[in-house]
């Protein structure tokens, strides 16, 4: 849609297309897209395009006005392409003039160079610049603002000036977007209150959220002594807008804060004319009822059980639950000061409906203000007469709320004798009249039916109430303790975090872990297997009779002692029973074993007793997933070199079995490596690979006939994607082990065309192998290594090139015709880098001269520019020598100036400042590298050094630096008059 609107732009400007293509151009020659300045001045184009037109069609006799138009673009053009190094001089010279004239300013608005602004409102110096300068010299975009600088330091010292400025253009900047009103709220935000009256304006006319935000970070950072109305009215502003309070809750928790600190700082009550405390509260009551009028900020304030476990420290999501806890923390730290409590809950009563709302508020800040208010005999009067108007109202709300039930208990305990018939008749007027026998017996024949609201309260709090005061209510609460059993003794959550003992079906994981201390594994699963599973926590349609329970929890009593619950498997599998507790118990210790948490001596026993088991029925429930779980278990046992012993030749046969069942035409799997690993088949076939390549290393006469036969009839029927990829994974050790056996299949295993051959799973992994990898088909080889995510086949290439040997020929020869194919330009780029991060993380030097060597061999080879972008990685292989790593970077840059790691490139460079080498390279590291952002600025940091502290002497090479500094924008350290961190200057 962007691309429509600028097309739609374009075409209803005369010249509007020539704009474009002059934009095109200013950012090839500056890295830059054009902003207001360039635009401005790109359209003098369009001005003598539609002057020139009228002249050439008689509609206008102005020869003259378009022949001076025509001098204008002209001027304007050269002006936009003119070098910087070229107008650097007087650049300088404009940006440190004291008292600048209305013809400085013009030829400040001439230099439309992206750059030359930049630099200029990042070095002028003096304040008149804010009233000659056109203002589109001045604006901020909606992503940049080249003025903001100048804008800083101009603040700094004129700040009613600055902010009266933007006042002024407030309709210019809200034209050029949102970006560019939150730019200038952050640069304003630095005058403290002397932008208060302006951020007002903003806030309330432009409640943009990321405006607001910077508008939140100005509030808090202004010193609590400074804070004043306007300042809490900006506050008010931000906190009423749901565009801020709905994505920014931290910030939200912060203002807050910032509120309830600033009403009576220091725990010092603020009194006489010094009303901020008073203003704060009203502001405070006055964002919570606006929130509240919101019916989904109601139901999240009403989902919060206890409002006294809710902190500003570490805010809530929801803000109106903020509010609220803000407002407690207000009146709590008022009533430590002693003000009334009629006071402090005068902006509850006067700003909050009568609802559940301000009663809980106002129930809850009872019950936290008690011990303060009850010592006092005059506070302990004001404090009794709200608690009887606050239990008139408690009856409201969807559900019961534990703070209320804490007041409730609070009162009930503590009313004074005379103040209790008082207290009930209060609360049986705010729960309101039960209803008659007929209402009762009507929902009871309807049941099962929602509980009515008013019941559900009363149930909620009876465990709270007086006898007199539940009396009346006691049909309603019989029939529903019937149905639901008793209440909880306080209200729970009405949303409720499911715990580790509730997933697992109200198991208890300490319980049966004391029951394995105490009487052993097996007398722990036997009880686990008998005990029932709550079902109202398992999915109902699993089906699984609880089993699902039982083995998370087994898996989890095994993984913390693995080696205790592998002393006797065969008693523990015995006392499982079932193929979903072995399962879960034999996968558990698996997982031991891979992790380095099991004995090594105890693998052995625990794969003979799983093979023991092995589920004769494969329609028993769980039966795959423990053949499963078995076949993982041997093949970490083959992996290991031990056997099984007289077992083995069966566990064999078994394995074959399984593939044979699983294995069959598809060639549609997205993963087939991981969807096969995962099936009791798949498992198997690489099992079986294990025991076939264990048994030929031990017996030296190549892969077994057990093994061979299996593999002949995979790779002879028709294909299946998950059977070839698990062949594929054991490539290389097969052909480890049996080279002839790999040859005699080389149409099936070694073709690399489609792509569900074997060759491909082993290229991405497999275990590497040179010799393996030069046996694929070449051009298949280089196909695959130009498709998507080939990450793990380029590394094999780059092992192999490093291999001394040079098993796939020349390096050279092999990347070209790799760059010959489409995208291996990005194919060789990729393996450079990888190579030389391998290079970094190697640290030899043998390993480096090799690598270099490759260098070497991409740059002989002629390769196109794109394949050299990432041996700018090599920047981090400090292995490889100085001398070497310039001689190869520098004749890289001659055909490839975009390097991989500018910044770091430039900081390698910056460690030989004497070498004509590297101060090219650093040129071409700014030219090229970064345009902006963090990596730009440690580039141009970089480069700095190296210039300060190369050799004085005109040379070539220094000359392209001090352009390349000036083009980047820093035009003084290419001066050398910038500041050093010792405080001199620079050479």
């Amino acid at each position: 849609m962007g691309a429509v609107e600028e097309l739609r732009a374009e075409q209803a400007e005369r010249g509007g297309f020539r704009t474009r293509q002059i934009g095109h151009l200013v950012a090839a020659q500056t890295r830059q897209e054009m902003g207001l300045a360039q635009t401005e001045a790109a359209r003098s184009w369009g001005a003598f395009y539609s002057s020139a037109s009228g002249v050439l069609h008689g509609s206008s006799s102005g020869a003259d006005e378009a022949r001076r138009q025509f001098e204008d673009v002209t001027a304007a053009m050269e002006q936009l392409f003119l070098g910087l190094p070229e107008r650097a001089d007087r650049l300088r010279e404009l940006a440190r003039l004291e008292v600048p004239v209305q013809q400085d300013a013009d030829e400040v608005a001439r230099m439309t160079d992206p750059r030359a602004g930049m630099y200029f409102f990042s070095a002028a110096v003096s304040g008149r610049w804010l009233g000659l300068l056109p203002l589109y010299r001045l604006l901020p975009e909606e992503g940049r603002w080249p003025a903001a600088p100048y804008l800083r330091r101009l603040l700094a010292k004129e700040s009613e000036r600055v902010c009266a400025w933007v006042e002024g253009h407030l309709d210019e900047i809200r034209a050029q977007g949102p970006g560019a009103l939150s730019q200038v709220v952050a640069v304003v935000s630095e005058a403290g209150m002397a932008a208060c009256a302006l951020l007002t304006r903003i806030v309330r006319a432009q409640p943009d959220r990321f405006v607001l935000l910077r508008a939140a970070y100005w509030a808090v950072d202004i010193p609590v002594a400074e804070r004043s109305g306007p300042w809490v009215a900006v506050l008010e502003s931000i906190l009423r807008a749901r565009t801020f309070t709905t994505h920014e809750s931290w910030e939200s928790g912060l203002l807050l804060r910032a509120l309830v600190d600033t009403a009576h700082p220091g725990g010092h009550l603020r009194t006489g004319e010094d009303r901020l405390g008073v203003i704060i509260r009203s502001a405070l009551a006055g964002v919570l009822a606006d929130h509240l009028g919101d019916e989904d900020a109601r139901l999240q304030a009403e989902i919060v059980n206890d409002l006294g476990e809710v902190t500003l420290a570490a805010p809530p999501h929801a803000t109106v639950v903020a509010l609220m806890r803000a407002m407690l923390d207000l009146a709590l730290t008022e009533a430590r000061l002693g003000v009334p409590v009629t006071q402090r809950l005068r902006g509850v009563h006067g700003k909050l409906p009568q609802d559940e709302h301000r009663v809980r508020l106002v129930a809850v800040h009872l019950a936290e203000s008690w011990p303060l208010d009850s010592g006092r005999v005059e506070a302990a009067a004001g404090w009794w007469q709200a608690a009887l108007d606050a239990a008139r109202e408690v009856g409201g709300g969807a559900w019961p709320s534990a703070d209320l039930a804490d007041f409730l208990a609070l009162v009930h305990t503590h009313c004074p004798q005379e103040l209790r018939a008082d207290l009930v008749a209060a609360l049986t007027e705010g729960l309101g009249a039960p209803p008659a026998a007929e209402e009762i017996r009507a929902w009871a024949d309807a049941s099962p039916g929602p509980v009515p609201r008013r019941w559900r309260i009363v149930r909620g709090l009876s465990p709270v109430l007086s006898e007199a005061v539940r009396a009346p209510w006691q049909p309603v609460l019989a029939l529903l303790e019937e149905k639901y059993g008793p209440p909880a003794a306080r209200p729970e959550p009405v949303v409720k975090i499911t715990s580790w003992v509730e997933s697992y079906g109200g198991l208890s994981l300490e319980s049966f872990t004391a029951r394995a201390q105490a009487d052993g594994t097996a007398a722990a699963v036997a009880e686990l297997a008998a005990t029932p599973v709550t079902r109202e926590d398992e999915d109902d349609d699993d089906g699984d009779d609880g089993d699902g329970a039982r083995a998370g929890l087994l898996g989890e009593l095994v993984a913390q002692h693995p080696d205790t619950w592998a002393a006797d498997p065969a008693a523990v599998a015995a006392a499982a029973a079932r193929p979903a507790l072995q399962s879960a118990y034999f996968n558990a210790l698996h997982h031991a074993a891979t992790s380095g948490r099991l004995s090594p001596g105890l693998l052995g026993p625990l794969a003979e007793t799983a093979f023991a088991v092995r589920p004769q029925d494969a329609d028993v429930p769980q039966a795959a997933r423990l053949q499963l779980v078995i076949s993982n278990l041997l093949h970490r046992l083959w992996n290991t070199g031990a056997s099984l012993g007289d077992a083995e030749a069966d566990a064999v046969a078994w394995l074959r079995t399984l593939i044979t069942g699983w294995s069959t035409p598809r060639l549609d799997t997205s993963s087939p490596l991981g969807a096969a690993t995962t099936a009791p088949g798949g498992s198997a076939l690489l099992s079986l690979t294990a025991w076939g390549i264990q048994h030929a290393l031990h017996a030296g006469e190549g892969l077994p006939e057990q093994l061979t036969a299996v593999l002949e009839e995979l790779l002879g029927a028709e294909p299946d994607d998950q059977t070839l990829a698990i062949i594929g994974f054991g490539l290389g050790q097969l052909h480890h082990c049996d080279p002839a056996w790999v040859t005699d299949h080389a149409d099936t295993l070694l073709s690399l065309d489609p792509v569900w051959r074997p060759a491909h799973s082993w290229l991405t992994h497999g275990r590497p192998d040179p010799v393996l990898l030069a046996r694929l088909d070449r051009a298949g080889l280089w196909q695959a290594l130009c498709a998507p995510h080939a990450e793990s086949a380029l590394d094999r290439v780059f092992f192999a090139l490093l291999d001394e040997t040079e098993p796939l020929g020349s390096a050279g020869a092999f990347l070209a015709g790799l760059a010959d194919r489409t995208g291996g330009d990005k194919a060789v780029s990729v393996m450079l880098s990888r190579l030389a991060t391998h290079t970094a993380h190697a640290g030899s030097h043998a390993v480096a001269e090799r690598a270099a060597a490759i260098w070497r061999a991409a740059l002989d080879a002629g390769l196109p520019a794109a394949a050299l972008h990432g041996v700018g990685h090599f920047a981090f292989a400090d292995s490889l020598d100085q001398d070497t790593w310039l001689e190869l970077t520098a004749a890289t840059i001659t055909r490839q100036p975009d390097l991989e790691d500018a910044d770091h490139v430039a900081e390698r460079a910056a460690r030989t400042p004497l070498t004509p080498a590297a101060q090219l390279i650093a040129a071409s590291a700014l030219n090229h590298g970064p345009v902006d952002g963090y990596r730009r600025t440690a580039t141009i940091g970089h480069a700095a050094g190296l210039y300060a502290n190369a050799p004085a002497e005109n040379t070539a090479e220094r000359e392209a630096l001090r352009r390349a500094l000036i083009n980047a924008g820093a035009i003084e350290d290419a001066y050398g008059s910038r500041q050093t961190p010792s405080g001199r200057n620079g050479p």
